[in-house]
């Protein structure tokens, strides 16, 4: 008995250490736990820590707040740039701005950075009197510097001739501030104020140049500020309506070119073109810039039917003179043999308008009127030769307009094997 119980204390004692050795195993080859479990979320704007918890490493340096100085004429001329001198904390976003003597702390108008340097740049306004510079903490809105400053009024006058042709070249002449974007454009008489046409930049000097509207009648030419676009002087025009006249036959040849002679103001990317009589204007079809001289050609169209020839101007596409002119069929005749060899040459006699990339092609008969085969340009004479297609079968002969690629004729041709 008293070995039999020896043997049951040796097993539990072996039992046990075998239970500690693997326990012991198990720890040992365990990974080591990761910090995080989750992904960390996406940036967010910072917020204020919690009690206790350290400061972030970005924290933003508190705003320094002592006074600052500004140095800058006592008036300028409205809508003027003028330097400030200025010392101050020179914080993150703080800036130098003018606004209304009497204005809020907290509100500004035109301004300017303080680490874009020293001295500053800073444009006056537009409107005259009393105003003031203020140095400005972004950030609490803080005034840490200012001074009173006077905008004086500014003048402006314009100088030309009282009336001229529509869409014409006007030359004025201009005294004003010529302060940065100042322009000068012409309006119709009652187009509100800040509303601006055609127009040149004043920077261009004086005399200038303005290209008059096409509009005819009461207008006004006026200077305006690039600052707010105000009217600092008006002078009453009138624009006048250009004589045009068009000459032409009374009937053309589809596709051919046809002799235009015209009078006209010839204003910068004028036109004459041809359209159908019941084109809205604004329309146009083949044209020729009036630039080209008097007289000029333009090429009539391929359809037959009842057309005009119209005086464009370049600038708004309106019509200033307009002409009815009908297009007729050109006659065309096609011949070949009834039959010819497939893959070989084929002589083909024809008569027609031969316009500019008119040519003869051969097809099968099947194939659609936009598509073509080999082919021979007209210009090479009557006849010209063509190598008709490979394979045998019905085919057809067309006489093909270079212009919108139509056919104008057509006669039949077999094509026979030649095995």
């Amino acid at each position: 008995m008293a070995n039999s119980s020896r043997r049951r204390n040796i097993i539990i004692v072996i039992l046990v250490l075998l239970l500690l050795l693997a326990l012991w195993l198990t720890r040992c080859s365990r990974p080591a736990a990761p910090k995080e479990t989750v992904s960390a979320p996406a940036p967010v704007a910072a917020v204020p820590p919690a009690t206790g918890a350290s400061a972030p490493a970005t924290k933003e340096a508190a705003e320094v707040l002592t006074a600052a100085t500004l140095q800058f004429p006592v008036d300028v001329s409205a809508g003027a740039t003028f330097q400030v001198q200025w010392t101050g904390p020179n914080n993150p976003s703080d800036y130098v701005t003018i606004v209304r003597q009497g204005a809020a702390d907290g509100t500004y108008a035109n301004y300017r950075d303080t680490h874009e340097g020293n001295p500053l740049s800073l444009t006056a306004p537009i409107e005259p009197g009393a105003w003031e510079v203020r140095y400005m903490t972004t950030r609490s809105r803080t005034v840490l510097g200012r001074g009173p400053i006077t905008i004086r009024p500014i003048v402006a006058k314009l100088e030309a001739v009282a009336d001229a042709v529509q869409g014409t070249s006007l030359a004025i002449t201009w005294t004003g501030p010529n302060n940065e974007g100042d322009y000068i454009t012409v309006v119709a008489k009652d187009t509100p104020d800040g509303q601006y046409g055609n127009y040149t930049y004043t920077k261009g000097g004086s005399p200038l140049t303005v290209t008059l509207p096409i509009a005819t009648g009461d207008t006004e030419l006026r200077y305006m500020t690039g600052q707010g676009n105000k009217v600092l002087a008006r002078r009453p025009f009138k624009v006048t309506a250009a004589e045009v006249e068009l000459s032409a036959p009374a009937t053309a040849v589809a596709g051919s070119s046809v002799t235009v002679i015209w009078t006209g103001p010839n204003n910068a990317s004028d036109y004459i073109t041809f359209t159908s009589a019941s084109a809205p204007e604004g329309q146009h079809g083949n044209y020729t810039y009036t630039n080209k001289g008097s007289p000029l050609t333009i090429t009539a169209p391929i359809d037959a039917g009842d057309d005009e020839l119209r005086y464009m101007t370049g600038q708004g596409n309106k019509v200033l003179a307009r002409r009815p002119i009908g297009i007729v069929a050109a006659d065309i005749t096609v011949a070949a043999p009834a039959e010819a060899a497939a893959g070989a040459a084929v002589a083909i006699a024809w008569t027609g308008p031969n316009n500019p990339g008119d040519y003869l092609t051969i097809v099968a008969k099947t194939a659609p009127d936009n598509q073509h085969g080999n082919y021979a340009y007209t210009n090479r004479g009557s006849p010209v030769s063509v190598t008709a297609p490979k394979d045998a079968g019905e085919a057809e002969v067309r006489y093909i307009s270079g212009q919108g690629s139509k056919v104008l004729a057509r006669c039949p041709l077999k094509l026979v094997s030649g095995g």
